[in-house]
């Protein structure tokens, strides 16, 4: 398990066997439950997470609905940015949405892993930086394309796990009703997704 971590946190830095240790002495595994919260909104983020298994996804209440804006599957690193920040309550919800194994490491440990690998800080950086980047393109993308563009996008993207998320969350997604998802995919139907 800590593997595939590794692996990832070395697709941003360089990693010696001393720095694995230390690795796997602030990381802890948590298997979660189906529908588990990781954070629910108006708690301050304390924790980042990497998805080893499973998927999560981030919501909010909006106008007393559960509105789905964005979707983490294996091999991300989770959090409420903000709120993990600047110590605010979080704006959002982050839920499991299938049986997920993550491994978490809290804002002392992160402190720790930051001061003791040579490149902790570089790593940081760019998990916020790709964080940042993320939403502004989900910012961009909603507010200037079509809904079947919206869902086009979300299967490129999800593509290695779209068959394990449920559908009105896809639909909650992109910003349509699941019964507009279902003619949005039949006006699709024969396109290579």
């Amino acid at each position: 398990m800590y593997e595939f971590l590794i692996s990832r946190i070395k697709d941003y830095i360089e990693v010696n066997d001393e720095e694995i240790e230390v690795i796997h002495r602030l990381f802890v595994e948590e298997h979660l439950k189906k529908n588990h919260e990781l954070l629910r909104e108006g708690e301050v983020c304390r924790k980042l997470f990497f998805i080893d298994k499973g998927i999560v996804r981030f919501s909010k209440l909006r106008d007393g609905e559960d509105k789905t804006y964005v979707f983490r599957g294996e091999g991300t690193f989770c959090l409420d940015l903000e709120s993990f920040l600047q110590k605010v309550p979080a704006k959002s919800t982050i839920t499991t949405i299938e049986p997920t194994i993550v491994l978490s490491i809290s804002e002392e440990n992160l402190q720790i892993f930051y001061n003791e690998l040579r490149f902790g800080d570089r790593f940081g950086r760019k998990v916020t930086e790709q964080a940042f980047v993320e939403v502004v393109n989900l910012l961009t993308t909603f507010n200037s394309v079509s809904p079947e563009e919206r869902y086009l996008r979300f299967v490129t993207n999800h593509k290695p796990f779209i068959q394990r998320i449920p559908q009105y969350y896809i639909a909650s997604h992109i910003g349509v009703t699941p019964q507009a998802l279902c003619r949005i995919k039949k006006k699709m139907l024969g396109r290579d997704l």
